[in-house]
């Protein structure tokens, strides 16, 4: 039987869910970040380099994959090879008001995280963080950057500009080349204008096989090739199946198409193996269990064994005694 992957698929309202598959990726697997830190600001990390979680709470994926993801006001703030900051956020709407709350959040961050002070001139400088704004569902008014002219007291103006995330305008081609695999989670929104009531053109069961099938194929190769470890891999998998489990809430049969699909790349050949190796450790268990248990059993029958043959030594004895005592009366 199909093990249920989201107990309950409105347990994460409105949008929210699509935020914490991001800070479920931050938190479980940091360094599956370095593809999109090198798309966005052309920065390039080996995969052993330290990566520290900034935020004051952490994803409860880590905890239990099999529940969606949680947190609680976790900020997405990095510090990378102890010298790069980094601030990402993730947003469904096109808001001309994120760009407000990003420039507000950077400054609180350099005041946090990364002021300097000279020690000589006492003077004091802010470094704000590479910040980025995810942009899960398509959406053609979503610009390259956001931007905000802030004007100083002295007049002098600066520019703050951050740069976008526009997660649809990646083909599957270019996400696997860039090794983007943390969009895999996202991708399933492509095909919600699909599977809307008004749509004329609606999705068919072989479509939605063709596109997981893709996607299954990307995870694979980047498991072979060394760009996912095996548990990254089967978190990949947990996050795609929340994914689906939102976007095709209210189309079992399709739903039940996708987990026939991606049912096999749940329990891996090393998750089988531990399986296994559970099993066996408590089938080892119970046997010792009973082993000890026959071993009470024994000796306790050795015990009465020796209280038989004591009683047995006893009735020789007094035979013996009753034995002397008429012979001694006969003569």
């Amino acid at each position: 039987m199909h093990e249920k992957i989201m107990p309950d698929p409105a347990a994460l309202d409105g949008n929210k869910l699509w935020d914490e598959i991001l800070k479920a990726i931050v938190s479980a697997m940091p360094t599956q970040l370095f593809p999109l830190f090198k798309e966005v600001y052309g920065r390039e990390y080996p995969k052993d380099t330290s990566i520290v979680v900034l935020g004051l709470e952490t994803s409860s994926f880590e905890e239990d994959s099999k529940k969606p993801p949680s947190s609680t006001l976790m900020d997405i703030a990095l510090l990378v090879a102890g010298t790069d900051y980094y601030h990402l956020e993730c947003q469904m709407k096109n808001d001309n008001e994120m760009v407000i709350r990003m420039f507000a959040y950077d400054v609180r961050f350099a005041i946090t995280h990364s002021k300097t002070m000279d020690k000589n001139t006492g003077e004091i400088t802010l470094y704000f963080p590479h910040s980025v704004v995810i942009y899960p569902e398509k959406n053609d008014a979503i610009p390259d950057h956001l931007k905000c002219r802030v004007v100083f007291q002295d007049n002098s103006e600066h520019i703050y500009k951050i740069p976008t995330v526009k997660i649809q305008t990646y083909s599957l081609k270019e996400i696997k080349e860039k090794h983007l695999t943390l969009f895999i989670p996202y991708i399933i929104l492509r095909l919600r204008p699909r599977i809307r009531s008004d749509c004329k053109h609606p999705l068919t069961e072989k479509e939605l096989t063709e596109f997981v099938e893709k996607v299954i194929l990307i995870l694979k190769e980047e498991s072979l090739n060394g760009y996912l470890t095996e548990r990254e891999y089967r978190n990949y998998v947990r996050l795609f199946h929340f994914a689906v489990d939102r976007v095709l809430a209210k189309h079992s049969r399709l739903r039940e198409e996708v987990s026939r699909m991606t049912e096999p790349l749940i329990k891996l050949p090393s998750v089988i193996e531990d399986e296994l190796h559970t099993k066996i450790a408590e089938h080892k268990s119970k046997i010792a269990d009973q082993k000890a248990q026959i071993a009470e059993q024994e000796a306790q029958i050795a015990e009465q064994k020796l209280q038989l043959a004591s009683k047995d030594a006893e009735i020789r004895r007094l035979q013996e005694l009753v034995s002397q005592l008429s012979s001694d009366t006969t003569h």
